[in-house]
């Protein structure tokens, strides 16, 4: 029930109007600038449009990581990487690795998916994901 143009919309039309309309007006020194922001902004269209499944994914395999425990698992999983808590346990450390690939391309795909495309992974995610 918004008003048209919705926030994509609006988003989309700031971007290309920053690229086409005010870029060429800048110095060349603020190019660089103008195009960190409109990447800035196609990262946020991106994670506004993608689903949040790999992150209930991603809790999901913590969890399993972690049978039992609570609080933040992922803070508690980064600070386990850290330490080293994982290389004496090939079956945990298959389960670390599984769970940094499955964030690394869900990251991927939202912060840079032109990254992800040039080296083979489409949507279905390619490569063994």
């Amino acid at each position: 029930m918004r008003d048209l143009p919705n926030s994509l919309d609006l988003l989309a039309l700031g971007r290309e109007l920053l690229l086409d309309e005010l870029l060429p007006l800048l110095p060349p020194g603020r190019e660089r600038d103008v195009h960190l922001i409109a990447t800035a902004m196609a990262i946020v269209a991106r994670e506004a449009l993608a689903d949040d499944d790999w992150q209930r994914e991603i809790d999901e395999r913590l969890a399993d990581l972690y049978k039992g425990q609570d609080g933040d698992l992922l803070r508690r999983f980064t600070a386990d990487l850290r330490n080293g808590a994982f290389e004496t346990s090939p079956s945990r450390a298959a389960a670390a690795r599984a769970i940094l690939w499955r964030l690394t391309i869900a990251k991927l795909r939202e912060g840079n998916p032109q990254f992800l495309a040039a080296n083979g992974f489409g949507r279905a995610g390619g490569k063994g994901e």
